[in-house]
């Protein structure tokens, strides 16, 4: 009687520890969607897959019979497609930028308005140390030219 209980109660553990161990119910309802899903979506890939090697098999002949009025009617669809598109990309590009100047001309601060101001911070000082900087000479070179001539030496014929 003794054996059957111990017996009886290491059973119970181990089911309590498959118990604890054991996945939870939404988890095996969510694994079996994603292996459902999973499956539906290999077999349309497939589908798809196989439907394009047929359509390529049987349109070949045709692609070749036609190609002397398909490659160069391709070739200008492709440019006036690439032409359309090259258009639209600058008349958005110039939108925006005409966008960003009327925010920054407003006072809205558009990305980079900070950077801009920065740079336009730092050209002003630029010039503004160039234009003391040339005062500075030409006040130098006006009094150097003022200056009496008997005041420099000459060695060997030069002024110094």
């Amino acid at each position: 009687m003794e054996q059957a209980r111990q017996t009886r109660d290491e059973a119970e553990g181990i089911v309590e520890r498959l118990k604890k161990h054991s996945p939870a119910a939404s988890q095996v309802v969510g694994f079996f969607a994603l292996l459902t899903t999973g499956g539906i979506a290999l077999f349309l890939g497939g589908l798809a897959i196989a439907g394009i090697v047929i359509t390529l098999v049987l349109l070949t002949p045709v692609f070749l019979f036609f190609s002397p009025i398909l490659v160069p009617a391709g070739i200008i669809l492709f440019l006036c497609v690439a032409g359309v598109l090259t258009a639209a990309g600058a008349g958005v590009t110039f939108l925006s930028v005409v966008s960003w100047v009327y925010n920054y001309f407003k006072g809205r601060h558009p990305p980079g308005a900070e950077q801009l101001d920065y740079a336009r911070r730092r050209a002003m000082e630029t010039t503004e140390t160039a234009k003391q900087k040339a005062r500075e000479l030409g006040s130098q070179a006006q009094s150097k030219a003022a200056a009496p001539s008997y005041l420099h030496t000459t060695v060997k014929g030069h002024i110094v």
